[in-house]
């Protein structure tokens, strides 16, 4: 009787342990979704956008040129909100410089959105830089693109990457303020 005994507490042991290895694959292959998707490998309909516009050279930084001009790629616009400043400048993200064309929004509570678009899609180091937390919560996107949804603090941050192009909503609202938003944006002059 012994001997039966200790053969179902080791079943149990093998069970429990099996299961607990289960757990952790499946929970690596979560985070690292989220990394891969974060980092922007481009799905296919992601992949015919990059290929279909050319990947021009900024023009050069200038007072009173068109903001819409100084993308070789598409804007990102908030569907929702009063579009209050437009600024264009370049910063030095994982040792390239990045066009980042910032527009401010003032939405319907008096909070403000940030629309982000940048490229080349080393801006994306930004996140880490920053402080960002990435959420391991999945279905929010931005126009099309899949996003991933980051927290710092009490901002919230949905970036996405089509190719070279990142595009990024931050605004202090809730979670399901973020996704409304997401939802609701949209790339100007894409074709």
């Amino acid at each position: 009787m012994r001997g039966k005994k200790k053969k179902r507490v080791l079943a149990g042991l093998l069970t429990g342990l099996i299961g607990l290895l289960c757990a952790a694959v499946l929970g690596a292959l979560f985070y690292g979704t989220m990394v891969y998707q974060l980092a922007g490998e481009a799905d296919a309909d992601g992949a015919v956008r990059a290929q279909a516009r050319a990947l021009g050279t900024p023009i050069p930084l200038e007072q009173g040129t068109d903001i819409r001009s100084l993308l070789p790629g598409a804007l990102l616009a908030l569907g929702e909100g009063t579009l209050v400043e437009e600024q264009a400048q370049e910063v030095r993200m994982g040792g390239r410089t990045c066009r980042v064309i910032t527009r401010i929004y003032t939405l319907a509570d008096g909070t403000q959105a940030r629309a982000v678009s940048a490229t080349p899609a080393a801006y994306l180091e930004r996140l880490s830089e920053e402080g960002w937390q990435p959420q391991l919560i999945t279905g929010f996107v931005i126009d099309e693109l899949d996003a991933v949804y980051a927290l710092r603090g009490e901002e919230c941050m949905l970036a996405a990457r089509d190719g070279e192009f990142v595009y990024m909503i931050e605004a202090q609202a809730s979670e399901q303020t973020a996704y409304a938003l997401g939802a609701l944006a949209y790339l100007e002059g894409e074709s």
